[in-house]
């Protein structure tokens, strides 16, 4: 056996080891195409996937008229996949500037102007300065261009978390 020394978990963190073991043992061995259902392979993966929808759809609240939706290619792809569906024409960005590029760099690359929100001494956002850019914005924009706030809820590098109910509210002011 060969020993490996993982040190990327900034980016992608391994699984637990029980995880890997249940897929290995339970997932893995029944794995088919989730497009068809002609064979038995196939119709437990279906099963699998709609069983691990309906985990998601309970763990964050979701009812049965929200989407849960599987991009497969990590942060990057979700957040393209929601920019083309939101279908923004040169949006203003504001983010943190802990943020994590998977997330911040799909929406810098359509934005008209990008701003970032210092940390707060607690290496938060700074809410106050967050409040102060927007106003600054809607100031010299008014509502002719969209603002997009790009908040990481947890960052996988510090292990803080955002009061996203206030920076929602703060957003939608």
């Amino acid at each position: 056996m060969i020993s490996v020394y993982y040190c990327d978990y900034a980016a992608s963190g391994r699984p637990l080891i029980d995880v890997e073991e249940y897929i290995r043992h339970e997932v893995l061995t029944f794995y088919g195409n989730t497009h068809s259902s002609v064979t038995a392979t196939s119709e437990q993966s279906t099963l699998f996937l709609h069983e691990a929808r309906d985990i998601i759809r309970n763990a964050v609240g979701a009812s049965e008229h929200d989407a849960i939706i599987f991009t497969g290619n990590g942060t990057t792809a979700a957040v393209e996949l929601l920019i083309h569906l939101m279908a923004l024409d040169s949006p203003i960005v504001v983010s943190a500037i802990h943020e994590h590029h998977s997330n911040l760099l799909p929406w810098r690359e359509i934005a008209s102007e990008s701003f970032i929100v210092d940390e707060s001494d607690d290496g938060r956002i700074n809410v106050e300065q967050l409040n102060t850019t927007l106003n600054e914005i809607r100031r010299r924009k008014g509502n002719r261009v969209p603002i997009i706030g790009c908040f990481t809820a947890a960052s996988n590098i510090t292990g803080l978390c955002v009061d996203v109910d206030a920076i929602t509210a703060i957003l939608n002011r």
